[in-house]
């Protein structure tokens, strides 16, 4: 049976892996879900100091604390920047990585670079725009409305319900890489509900590179929110 660490994006917590978690869970398989500091159960410790780094050491003291080897590493949309970077420093540790609809930045990138990378300039200016609101917020940037993802209503409700406001420096860390992590398999999966996407590049990107699988699923940015029972099977498959 494999160890999962799932990784959710920017905003969400742990809370939103609830249905894949329980399926993997039922199957066998030992799934953690950590809401990353300032997010989730944890959002009363939002503040405008947390980075990614903060967030990398989450995942690193997660498997550490946990004694993991072996592990099925997921990230979703901004946690690909977490996986990454927490990879590259327990490469030992990890079996496989995973991109759910995420950005897999290369050594010096930060989460607006790879937005620029993969949409065009008017698209992309829109996302990036949106972190402006962090000026007026604290320096936390409220969540993007869910029905810009392509989702179901019920996933979009479930997301305004429970996403809190992130740091802007979780956004402006740049990830920095020593190569450690570059000889381990990666998969990336696809959300192909939803325009404009950063992701179809990142897909793209690695549709045939070498140490990579593609899936596509149906559904919007959210899989796990949306589509939990197509997701849980292409995990479990990975494994």
């Amino acid at each position: 049976m494999a160890h999962y660490v799932l990784i959710h994006g920017a905003w969400h917590g742990g809370w939103c892996w609830r249905e894949v978690a329980k399926t993997l869970r039922a199957a066998g398989h030992t799934v953690f879900t950590p809401s990353l500091t300032g997010n989730g159960e944890s959002r009363h410790l939002g503040c405008e100091r947390i980075t990614l780094e903060t967030h990398t050491r989450d995942v690193l003291g997660l498997i550490a604390a946990e004694e993991l080897n072996e592990v099925i590493l997921v990230g979703h949309s901004y946690g690909g920047m977490v996986i990454t970077s927490a990879a590259d420093r327990c490469a030992e540790r990890i079996k496989r990585l995973v991109y759910l609809d995420a950005f897999v930045p290369t050594h010096g990138e930060n989460l607006a670079d790879c937005i620029r990378r993969n949409l065009p300039k008017e698209a992309a200016d829109i996302f990036i725009g949106h972190f402006h609101q962090a000026r007026d917020h604290d320096g936390l940037i409220p969540p993007i409305p869910g029905a810009l993802f392509g989702q179901t209503p019920a996933t979009t409700e479930w997301m305004e319900r429970q996403c809190n406001a992130q740091s802007l420096a979780t956004f402006q860390w740049p990830v920095l890489l020593s190569g450690a992590a570059a000889a381990i398999p990666r998969s990336y999966i696809v959300a192909d509900h939803w325009q404009p996407s950063p992701f179809q590049a990142e897909a793209a990107r690695y549709a045939n590179a070498p140490g990579w699988t593609l899936d596509r699923l149906a559904g919007g940015h959210c899989l796990m929110m949306d589509s939990p029972a197509e997701l849980s099977a292409v995990l479990a498959r990975l494994a």
